[in-house]
């Protein structure tokens, strides 16, 4: 380069530029700002010398990073990516959790408030109100305030001034207290009548080992159960999967209520349920939609399949008899078939079978019985 040329009757010195390129008078990005020549320009100076453009500097003791250049509009407002999603995305995210922690999201911004109104499907377990660490075994006081909130749950979300979609399936487990199930009773019978609910799938637990209730206890639970179907008949209109625990059926008409009334039922769940010891069961049901069966510890002496046109699958798991716990009549669509005991005398597995000709799964585990 030419050294620096002074242009007669000006203080400011200006390095030598072609003169073509008249925007290369003006100071570059990186270059030293232009200054007067009689101006100080020292370490005390306060028109010492800076760089153009000038460096962004953090504040004394803070670590945040200089806002990024693509930062956008939305982000500098203070919303985070996640929130900047679509509502089909989200709705997907918040489907993976429990509705206890998906209405829990409605809190942290005015962009998440409606979204656990809109999730398609619900599901509202007693459990996840449970104070913890809980008691071993659980208390009874536990269970209540579980169960109460448990109900303000349940109103807040079939509210059907918030809602804003049709609910397709609502999943709700329990615990059998009528004081409770008085609040959460009204709110599914309502939902279900005014269409906003499709499809039920209702569990009544029991934290109560099975062999320390006694056959009053069971027939009571079953008593309960019965008074809570016969107070809100559109849940049996809407009821498509069943769970019950330690329920005794001794006094009422258990094929009654689970084939006559629940017309929709596909699915039905029974842990330690029957109809008294060594008891005789038949269920004849060819209008019945149950596609699944499970039985587990129930003290039937057999169970007689008379007709069950749509059932696919069977789990039969620890039964009392010592012979085979079961028989089939009308049952064309069964196809997968479990048996799991650990003390039987043994039975001929082709007279078990008999008649049943579309078993494409067959499980068998008898704990190293031969």
């Amino acid at each position: 380069r030419s050294p620096p040329q002074k242009i007669p009757n000006s203080p400011v010195r200006f390095a030598a530029r072609p003169r073509s390129r008249r925007r290369d008078l003006l100071p570059r990005a990186g270059s030293l700002a232009v200054l007067p020549s009689s101006w100080p320009s020292g370490p005390g100076s306060p028109h010492r010398r800076r760089r153009w453009p000038p460096r962004r500097s953090r504040e004394a003791g803070s670590s945040a990073p200089a806002t990024s250049a693509r930062t956008t509009p939305r982000q500098l407002n203070g919303e985070d990516r996640l929130s900047m999603l679509t509502d089909d995305i989200l709705l997907s995210i918040l489907g993976r959790v429990s509705s206890r922690t998906a209405a829990r999201t409605s809190v942290l911004s005015t962009r998440w408030k409606h979204l656990p109104w809109l999730l398609p499907e619900l599901s509202i377990d007693v459990k996840d109100f449970l104070s913890a660490p809980c008691a071993d075994p659980m208390e009874e006081n536990d269970m209540e305030q579980a169960m109460k909130s448990l109900a303000k749950a349940t109103r807040s979300l079939l509210d059907k001034q918030r809602r804003e979609s049709t609910i397709s399936s609502l999943h709700l487990k329990l615990y059998l207290f009528n004081a409770f199930l008085c609040e959460v009773g009204p709110l599914i019978g309502d939902a279900i009548d005014s269409g906003l609910l499709k499809d039920l799938d209702l569990s009544v637990l029991d934290e109560t080992e099975p062999l320390d209730h006694s056959e009053e206890e069971m027939q009571q639970r079953a008593q309960d159960i019965d008074a809570f179907f016969t107070a809100y008949p559109s849940v049996l209109h809407c009821l498509t999967k069943l769970s019950l625990k330690n329920v005794g059926f001794d006094k009422l008409d258990m094929h009654h209520v689970l084939f006559d009334c629940c017309k929709q039922l596909k699915h039905l769940s029974l842990h330690h349920c029957d109809t008294g010891s060594y008891s005789l069961f038949k269920i004849d049901a060819p209008d019945s939609k149950l596609c699944v069966l499970e039985i587990g510890m129930c003290r039937f002496l057999r169970i007689d399949l008379v007709c069950l046109p749509k059932l696919e699958k069977l789990v039969c798991d620890t039964w009392v008899s010592r012979c085979a716990p079961l028989t089939f009549g009308f049952v064309p669509s069964l196809g997968e078939l479990e048996l799991s005991c650990g003390e039987q005398n043994g039975f001929k597995l082709s007279e078990l079978l008999h008649g049943v000709t579309g078993i494409h799964t067959l499980t068998l585990d008898f704990q190293g019985e031969t």
